[in-house]
């Protein structure tokens, strides 16, 4: 056989698959973005069977507008923008390889709501299935901060979303043990964790 490119949606579930393997990673992404983004409250919101919905609420900086058609799109952040700037953080900042994000939008549906400082009103974004950018935009009324829900993790991997909905409870508890190892090294934060059950799809 000989060698091809791989068709560029084959190469995106890959690398997606990498980045994001479970809900309790997406987790985990998305509360250190929250860190990152200076955040000093968080609230995680996870369906009962891990996959419909994973919510994570934050108080930090918000996002600016100016960046809103660059979320989602793989290898965009706002970390760095050399190698050389991630030697000198010397562990400062979580995310630098704008991967978590591009990830989820490719397994799920990403929708997030965020506000500035600057910002009169809150927008809520949903974003380009699997490409990043904006699909939809609206004002809505809202507090400072950003909050980022992804719903029907894995709907396009039926195999893997079936797996993680089966073992849901044991999801369940890694996403806690998570969050504690955070806080533990991360005193000052609060972080508070909900499983609601019955979310729509």
């Amino acid at each position: 056989m000989p060698i091809k490119a791989l068709p560029p949606e084959t190469y995106r579930k890959f690398i997606s698959s990498f980045v994001i393997t479970s809900p309790d990673v997406l987790v985990k992404e998305l509360v250190e973005n929250s860190i990152d983004a200076g955040a000093t409250s968080i609230e995680v919101l996870v369906s009962a069977n891990t996959v419909d919905r994973i919510q994570v609420r934050d108080n930090g900086s918000g996002i600016s507008q100016d960046d809103f058609d660059v979320l989602g799109r793989r290898s965009h952040t706002s970390k760095l923008t050399s190698y050389s700037e991630l030697i000198c953080k010397g562990g400062t900042t979580f995310g630098f390889r704008g991967e978590a994000l591009a990830s989820a939008n490719t397994h799920g549906s990403v929708t997030i709501t965020t506000r500035t400082k600057a910002d009169k009103l809150a927008s809520t974004i949903s974003l380009v299935p699997k490409i990043g950018g904006v699909s939809l935009c609206k004002p809505t009324s809202g507090v400072f901060g950003t909050t980022v829900a992804v719903a029907r993790l894995f709907g396009n991997l039926p195999v893997r979303r079936q797996q993680f909905t089966k073992s849901a409870s044991k999801t369940l508890a890694k996403i806690k043990e998570t969050l504690l190892r955070i806080l533990m090294v991360r005193p000052g934060l609060k972080i508070v964790f909900k499983c609601k059950t019955g979310i729509s799809q």
